[in-house]
């Protein structure tokens, strides 16, 4: 349960999700999605105030503060099944789940596809999927301006009243109302149109712990119960988990030199790591004019980028050879710059946030 006062920046830092593709430059489309003005006007006409919405709010002109907001309750941890949705590799260790993706109920409404997302600090949704459930925006905030691939883009508070899932309620949860973008869709060759929801760790790490098991294929979120370890499976990495701007993050080194980085965690991202561009220089992995393009796609639009693979990755005491990484090569980059961790590696274990203990667990 999350108590006090919670602080909403006016930025907030969004890690990118989506399938890369390989194309050329001249056909990439770069452009940052917007709402219509008929949208904005429709955003306002349904926003609720803090009183009709049960929370406490105070807001100045470079913040905005609320109480009595992502609240979780329950006693048990539960625990439910991952959709699949298919890898380029099924047959390999994780490889049926591309993103970790749950069933939840809502604002009463069962079956909504919830994408667990550890490389986004707040829970973002589509305007049409705010309005099929919804989804009151918050009334008297001004539009937040998120970062993510391809850019910045302007988002709605709005207010979640319930989300159950796994027999854990979560209640009054601060959300993002984004355009309808790709990313907000990316999973739509497999389930049709349906958008899933971004459901982000500001309100996750309110747990005792997150278990995403992509071996065998469920999540399990509990509220109190302390983690313990599968004594079933190796432990491949146990190490300390840091906050970097709200997001989880770890230490790595890379081609076994001596320097460390900070490399945030995004179980979000269908790619191995990101690179910025200075360290992948420093590195020897990227030269301008010289490099394999491609892009990718998040909630911004899309970036191009530079392909690759790093030789070696440590977490821990675990050693990951030839992890596919990309670069941006224009335009901001993501997550103001850190390294990311991706799915492709993450999704090779069952990937443990132990939130009360300040521990990342890696076992297989």
């Amino acid at each position: 349960m999350v108590a006090g006062m919670k602080r909403i920046w006016l930025i907030v830092l969004l890690a990118g999700v989506g399938c890369d593709s390989i194309m050329p430059t001249r056909s990439i489309d770069l452009a940052t999605p917007t709402f219509t003005a008929g949208q904005v006007a429709e955003l306002q006409r349904r926003g609720k105030s803090a009183a009709e919405l049960g929370i406490q709010m105070q807001v100045t002109e470079q913040s905005a503060q609320f109480g009595g907001v992502n609240v979780i309750s329950g006693e048990q941890p539960g625990t439910v099944p991952l959709i699949k949705i298919p890898t380029d590799k099924p047959t390999e260790p994780g490889g049926q789940y591309r993103v970790p993706v749950v069933l939840a109920t809502v604002n009463g409404k069962a079956g909504t596809r919830l994408m667990l997302d550890s490389g986004s600090n707040r829970i973002l949704l589509g305007y049409s999927q705010a309005r099929q459930l919804n989804i009151p925006p918050v009334a008297g905030v001004k539009p937040m301006t998120a970062m993510g691939i391809g850019g910045r883009v302007d988002n709605y508070l709005a207010v979640v009243p319930t989300l159950d899932v796994g027999g854990v309620r979560h209640q009054r949860l601060l959300a993002l109302i984004s355009p309808d973008t790709e990313v907000l869709k990316f999973t739509r060759g497999f389930w049709g149109n349906t958008p899933a929801m971004i459901y982000g760790v500001n309100t996750l790490r309110g747990l005792s712990y997150l278990s995403i098991d992509y071996l065998r294929g469920h999540v399990t979120f509990s509220p109190q119960a302390p983690y313990v370890p599968d004594p079933s499976l190796q432990t491949v990495a146990a190490v300390p988990l840091r906050w970097v701007e709200g997001l989880p993050a770890v230490e790595i080194q890379i081609d076994r030199r001596p320097d460390t980085y900070t490399c945030l965690l995004d179980t979000g991202g269908d790619y191995g790591m990101l690179v910025p561009r200075t360290v992948a220089a420093y590195l020897g992995y990227w030269k301008p004019g010289s490099e394999r393009l491609g892009t990718s796609h998040g909630v911004a639009g899309a970036a191009l980028n530079a392909q690759y693979n790093i030789r070696s990755v440590r977490l821990g005491g675990a050693t990951f050879a030839g992890v596919p990484t990309r670069t941006d090569i224009i335009g901001p980059e993501p997550a103001g710059g850190h390294l990311l961790l991706g799915n492709v590696v993450l999704r090779r274990h069952r990937v443990t946030f132990d939130f009360r203990a300040g521990m990342l667990w890696l076992e297989r």
